[in-house]
């Protein structure tokens, strides 16, 4: 049997039309797009062209998109940029975040978790959708607050509403775009100072932009209803992988079961088992799945994703994460399901 690839959280494999426009930047559009010769200008206009394309998919207006070249990038910029702008506020932010967040956050003197915002509050900083868990979270209301919504996850998965915010960040290569490509957008008049100098994306983010990643990445937001459509099938797949394991393993548990989750996304916690162990097992057995984020992989500490969840540390080293491609097919997951069976 082939490998089976579950772990599409990490990261997807890039639509063939990303692909193929990524190949003809390469050879056609390879020139720099802030030079003023002809070349340079080509490659602005198909720059721009990608720009208008990917603000009309979003509802946004085009100039209010930053390219940037990852999900982590963008929101170190994001977070970073606020901090001057606002000033010495206290800011609120989901537990379960990514550290990509977590970490650019360190710079605020006084960061409080979600639910409790505290009085004063400069910013908040939510999840649309876990990449651990799965499960789906909405922006909390907070008067005067710029309201910061990570979409990395969700993109691609599940619709993604911007007018309950100020600010977002979206990942490329986890909807079928390639690495390289990832996008901030910035409501007009919000207050953020670029941290990053130079005079490409209108001085908000300096550096030569990727064009063809950039331009892989339009292509595969031209798919991206067809994507959603996609991961909506995945539903019930995914529920009837998840009643067959409880129903043969009582000491498993599915993690959010029954809230709003990603389509595609079941996180099993494996109670008196080491995930990582299992996930070994099952890369062995010709299964690619994971333990939690990607960037916890090799990590000792369990994750803070899990366990903010109210799981303890022994609980989170048990999880075992499934993310389905958008194209899973019944029998791969029947194969998965009989592996797990035979490994559990």
């Amino acid at each position: 049997m082939p490998r089976l690839y579950f772990d599409a959280n990490a990261s997807a494999p890039p639509h063939p039309e990303a692909v193929e426009a990524v190949r003809r930047a390469m050879v056609e559009d390879w020139a720099n797009p802030t030079s003023t010769h002809r070349e340079g200008q080509r490659a602005r206009h198909r720059l721009e062209e990608a720009r208008r394309e990917i603000g009309t998919s979003l509802g946004v207006a085009p100039g209010e998109l930053v390219f940037c070249a990852s999900a982590t990038e963008a929101l170190h910029l994001l977070v970073r940029g606020l901090r001057p702008a606002l000033g010495d506020r206290p800011a609120a932010v989901f537990p379960g975040e990514h550290s990509a967040c977590l970490n650019p956050l360190r710079d605020w003197t006084r960061v409080t978790w979600l639910p409790e915002v505290p009085e004063g509050c400069a910013t908040v900083v939510q999840m649309a959708a876990n990449n651990e868990t799965g499960l789906l979270y909405a922006m909390p209301a907070v008067p005067g607050a710029v309201r910061v919504k990570d979409c990395a996850q969700a993109w691609g998965k599940v619709p993604v509403d911007l007018t309950d915010c100020d600010a977002a960040v979206f990942s490329g290569h986890k909807m079928g775009g390639p690495r390289g490509a990832a996008l901030l957008w910035l409501r007009p008049g919000l207050p953020w100072e670029a941290v990053m100098e130079g005079p490409q994306e209108r001085r908000r983010r300096g550096g030569t932009e990727d064009l063809p990643a950039i331009l892989g990445l339009a292509a595969a937001v031209r798919h991206l209803t067809e994507r959603q459509s996609l991961h909506a099938a995945l539903v019930t797949l995914r529920d009837s992988l998840e009643a067959e394991i409880l129903g043969w393993n009582r000491d498993i548990e599915v993690i959010g079961r029954g809230l709003p989750r990603l389509p595609n996304t079941s996180a099993l916690l494996l109670r008196g088992r080491n995930g990582e162990a299992l996930q070994v097992a099952l890369d062995l057995a010709g299964f690619a799945v994971s333990t939690g984020s990607a960037c916890h992989s090799g990590a000792v500490k369990p994750s803070h994703a899990i366990t903010t969840l109210g799981y303890s540390s022994d609980e989170a080293r048990s999880v075992v994460r499934l993310s389905f491609l958008p194209d899973a097919r019944p029998a791969e997951v029947d194969a998965l399901a009989a592996a797990l069976k035979r490994l559990t």
